[in-house]
């Protein structure tokens, strides 16, 4: 992907614009994969994109059961195209405890980052991959997601990144 293409997508997704204090939860107690997503999903309940949560869940647990979302380093986005939202939905959340997602490098999950896009947006899809990818891989942003102490943190921590 050339530098301009990765500006493009900057420019049009930015996940701090996304994101409020209550999407956010930095105290997840559930102790499974599959129960801290249910715990981190109901954070999205009432958003306004989301049009119904128990097909939301039913098609991020399909994509889970394909392959799983735990990139390493601590951090896993369980997400899905799905017909239960009709725009982008986002929330994050926080273990302590950590969580076995059976990631690449065997290490238990701390933070998640639990995506939704419509089903036919697939273009808009693989750009917020993409870009979530590349902020992940910008140094000390994994290490802001784990310290930080309140959701506002979360959200400045994206929003530094996406604009610098």
């Amino acid at each position: 992907m050339s530098t301009q293409s990765l500006n493009e997508i900057q420019k049009k997704i930015n996940f701090h614009e996304r994101l409020s204090p209550e999407y956010i939860m930095l105290d997840l107690k559930s102790d499974t994969k599959e129960e801290i997503i249910k715990e981190l999903a109901q954070c999205i309940k009432n958003h306004k994109n989301l049009l119904n949560l128990h097909n939301f869940l039913r098609d991020v647990f399909k994509r889970e059961a394909d392959t799983s979302t735990g990139v390493g380093d601590g951090i896993a986005i369980p997400h899905a195209r799905t017909d239960a939202v009709n725009d982008i939905v986002v929330a994050v959340g926080r273990t302590k405890t950590g969580c076995d997602f059976k990631s690449q490098d065997g290490k238990p999950v701390e933070m998640l980052i639990l995506m939704g896009t419509p089903i036919e947006k697939v273009s808009l899809y693989l750009k917020l991959l993409a870009h979530l990818s590349y902020l992940l891989k910008k140094p000390g942003f994994i290490d802001g997601l784990k310290s930080a102490t309140v959701p506002e943190d979360i959200i400045d921590l994206f929003a530094r990144n996406e604009t610098s």
